[in-house]
């Protein structure tokens, strides 16, 4: 199970409330028990607080919310002039009287949130990062899909279908921008490494194209192979519903063609399908595998 949505906001004390029903609605629907739904809304208050504090006039911020299965991260990006981090961690010589009436936002975020992390860029913003384990009711829709999804074997890694979003954190942004060029370039090592690190198999851009996609469109068979090994889904469509073989065949790459047919992908799935795209092209070796591989065994 994942749900993943975005709130944007303009700089106003009463979007804070507004923000806090639509979440934890949300979380009810789902069975979330409430007092974590109580402390999640805390959390979230003290962060949306935060933000509106330190955005000047005419500022937006937005409210990021991800949930997979027994996980919530919550990151509350501010869109105007930043803030130093540092001065709100515990530890710093200036840090806030836990007995004063304000400034004791990151405190409480410290004592709810099962991580919480922080960043600032400069006249560009700030990002804070909140994450949350949840638990749901007995015979509950979230218990229901979390265990479904499990049951199945078809749950996903964390953030696996998470798009790079046109206001992403900046650090997250440029290292998936980097991952993305290494499936253009074929680095196979390197995107290895980080897949088999965490980073989710089906990671996509903005555009819907995955990272065996990019590698199948630039003609890396092994990059394909590497990535369909680790859980990359071979027919997986884009935001335009163009997939992988399709690709494949389009730019004349059997090689990519082959590796994907191995990974099981379905040659007639797709509008076009790749092999109504070979027919079109006059790609005969292609329209012989895919028959092959339509053809029953004897």
């Amino acid at each position: 199970m994942e749900i993943n949505f975005d709130l944007r906001f303009p700089r106003d004390a009463a979007s804070v409330p507004a923000i806090r029903r639509l979440l934890d609605a949300s979380l009810d629907v789902l069975g979330v028990e409430e007092p974590i739904r109580g402390d999640i809304g805390l959390m979230l208050t003290e962060a949306c607080a935060n933000v509106v504090q330190h955005a000047r006039a005419g500022d937006a911020y937005t409210v990021r919310v991800l949930i997979v299965d027994e996980r919530c991260v919550i990151k509350v990006i501010d869109h105007g002039r930043g803030f130093d981090p540092a001065r709100l961690a515990p530890g710093h010589p200036v840090a806030p009287d836990p007995t004063a009436e304000h400034g004791r936002g990151m405190l409480i975020m410290e004592t709810l949130a099962d991580e919480v992390r922080l960043h600032s860029y400069p006249e560009h913003g700030a990002l804070v990062s909140l994450e949350k384990k949840l638990h749901y009711g007995g015979d509950t829709l979230g218990r229901r899909l979390a265990d479904s999804a499990w049951a199945n074997g078809h749950t996903p890694p964390p953030g696996s279908r998470v798009r790079l979003m046109n206001e992403a954190d900046p650090e997250l942004q440029e290292f998936a921008t980097r991952l993305f060029d290494l499936a253009r370039q074929g680095q196979t090592e390197q995107l290895v490494a980080y897949v088999e690190a965490g980073v989710p198999a089906n990671l996509c851009n903005d555009k819907g194209d995955t990272l065996l996609m990019l590698a199948a469109y630039h003609g890396h068979a092994d990059t394909v192979r590497a990535l369909a090994a680790r859980g990359a889904d071979p027919d997986r469509e884009n935001d335009r519903g163009q997939r992988p073989l399709s690709g494949a065949v389009f730019k004349k790459e059997p090689a990519v063609v082959r590796a994907l047919l191995d990974a099981g992908a379905d040659p007639r799935a797709g509008t076009p399908s790749a092999y109504d795209t070979a027919q079109m092209f006059g790609q005969a070796e292609f329209v012989v595998w895919f028959d092959e591989r339509a053809a029953p065994s004897s």
